[in-house]
């Protein structure tokens, strides 16, 4: 993120919204490749392929456009575009093409090529406008490595898709703009506000004076080079590895009868074990700290740079559907690849609830054992959820039989 804010602060609004526009078109001419000819992939043809994947409507879209008609919603926009396609960290690329890497490289050294362009060419307007909607979806399949020429407005892919997952993340970014805060977007908007380079050039640190001479000489200061000698010896001879050095022995090593171990003793009889049968008991899971539970997913799904959100979880154990709950059941949560899990037992109402760290795109699937008592069978039923950041509750219904 160091690498974007130190991007967006050295460019004042028109140079911001050209390196916008230079970017979509980077991305759009690397990604819309192929052996046939492709149609052009415009601002329009996004625009269709959001509305017919259902991804955003077109309110949404308006609201957007009119809110980046201000400088501080262009730079947030931006900014947060960067860091959730990954453009601003070079190591972290798909491998699309040989070409991606340099090209992300060159972020930070197209930002400051701008000002010079601007001498030789009319640095475009404010009022240029910016493809957002095609730089957006252009953004996020150079994240996930997906060329922009198989997406037909036509036909929209799957949403579970690896082009679906690229519309859906491009209108939840278009979303999250509209829905920020006016605090927090004039919060970063002063983070990310343009700062002019006031340091000092090569004019300004000429003296003023020119330098006075030391009399009776003045040396001009010009650097002299001297030529550099090196002086090589000539390999001394070694000195013989065969020659007589005495040896010095020490004195043999001899072994007492003090020095062996003593014979052992007779072994000591312990009273013998006796296992006697202790009565059944039921095993009740010892529940985990949820903050271990927490910090584990996010140390093995936060590794991608992916932002970690929280929902809640709302587990219902009843006797059956829309019947009385049923209390003291065991509930465990558990995460494929995690050691640690939360649990706990369900209320009087038959309900257990619980708060989960999700990824903010993909997701993050759990799962929930309900450990039923004996007199219903003792036996562990389990059952996965997909959690997902769209929304903030989920409930995961237990039946002991389907009707009353």
């Amino acid at each position: 993120m160091a690498k974007t804010n130190t991007i967006l602060q050295s460019l004042d609004d028109n140079h911001l919204r050209a390196f916008a526009i230079q970017l979509a078109d980077w991305l759009i001419d690397d990604l819309n490749q192929s052996n046939e000819p492709v149609p052009d992939f415009t601002e329009s043809r996004a625009r269709a392929l959001l509305r017919a994947a259902d991804a955003v409507d077109v309110p949404t879209i308006d609201d957007f456009y009119r809110l980046v008609e201000q400088g501080t919603a262009v730079r947030l926009a931006l900014y947060d575009l960067l860091n959730e396609s990954g453009l601003e960290e070079s190591d972290q690329l798909p491998v699309i093409s040989n070409q991606l890497p340099v090209i992300s490289n060159q972020l930070p050294v197209i930002s400051n090529q701008l000002p010079v362009t601007s001498n030789q060419s009319p640095v475009p307007s404010s009022q240029s406008p910016i493809p957002w909607l095609s730089l957006a979806i252009a953004a996020f399949a150079w994240k996930s490595g997906y060329p922009l020429h198989p997406l037909d407005p036509a036909s929209p892919p799957d949403v579970y898709s690896p082009a679906g997952q690229v519309i859906k993340r491009a209108g939840h970014w278009l979303r999250q703009q509209i829905q920020r805060s006016a605090t927090d977007r004039d919060k970063l908007g002063r983070k990310l506000a343009y700062q002019e380079d006031t340091s000092p050039t090569l004019d300004s640190l000429q003296p003023d004076q020119p330098i006075a001479p030391v009399p009776p000489h003045f040396r001009p200061p010009i650097p002299v080079s001297y030529p550099e000698v090196v002086r090589i010896k000539p390999d001394e001879p070694a000195e013989s590895v065969t020659a007589n050095v005495p040896v010095t022995r020490n004195a043999p090593i001899t072994i007492t009868n003090d020095d062996l171990a003593p014979e052992p003793s007779r072994p000591t009889r312990m009273p013998p074990i006796r296992v006697q049968p202790q009565p059944a008991r039921t095993r009740v899971a010892a529940p985990s700290s949820p903050a271990n539970f927490n910090q584990a997913i996010r140390r093995k799904f936060g590794r991608n740079r992916e932002r970690m959100v929280t929902t809640k979880l709302r587990v219902v154990v009843q006797a059956y559907p829309d019947g009385p709950g049923l209390y003291g059941l065991q509930v465990k949560v558990t995460c494929r690849g995690i050691r640690s899990y939360v649990a706990g037992t369900t209320g009087r109402d038959g309900r257990f609830l619980c708060e989960l760290p999700v990824r903010l795109q993909s997701g993050l699937t759990y799962d929930v054992d309900i450990t039923w008592p004996a007199d219903l069978g003792g036996k562990t039923e389990r059952k996965s959820v997909t959690l997902n950041a769209d929304r903030t509750e989920f409930t995961l219904p237990f039946f002991q039989k389907q009707r009353a």
